[in-house]
């Protein structure tokens, strides 16, 4: 396999070892849909772990959605790393349209562009109703490990 498909070839690996500890565990992320340059994961994220209460009932921390945002991005800029190199968040921006209910809330990326050590990813955070809860636009960094 050539070098280009490193990281999709070992993410799915990877994320079986990660989903046991971390953040990544705290959200409940799994692994949805992987390409080069696109991934999808799915967060479950709880009342108990990640709700914040308010009249109408709990909605969810606008910490755990940057979180699971966070990941994916990353993760979607990994899908195109190069063998010896991991990822890195330079800068993250979140868009929150209204607030996330608890349950299962998707984030699909993709990577707009990459030069030889920066990508420029997009993601879009939906309840598991297909309702847009968030976007988010980062730059990941390729870090030589």
């Amino acid at each position: 396999m050539s070098e280009a498909t490193y990281g999709v070839r070992t993410l799915p690996e990877l994320y079986k070892e990660w989903s046991a500890t971390g953040m990544i565990a705290n959200i409940g992320t799994k692994l949805v849909e992987i390409g080069p340059g696109t991934l999808v994961l799915e967060g479950n994220l709880t009342a108990e772990a990640h709700g914040f209460p308010t009249g109408r009932g709990p909605i969810v921390h606008g910490g755990a959605i940057a979180t699971l945002a966070d990941e994916t991005l990353a993760s979607a800029a990994f899908t195109l790393a190069e063998e010896g190199e991991t990822t890195a968040t330079v800068d993250l921006k979140v868009d929150y349209y209204r607030p996330g209910t608890p349950g299962r809330l998707l984030c699909r990326a993709k990577v707009r562009h990459r030069t030889r050590r920066l990508a420029f990813c997009e993601a879009t955070v939906e309840q598991e109703t297909g309702e847009v809860v968030a976007e988010a636009r980062a730059v990941i960094a390729y870090v030589r490990i």
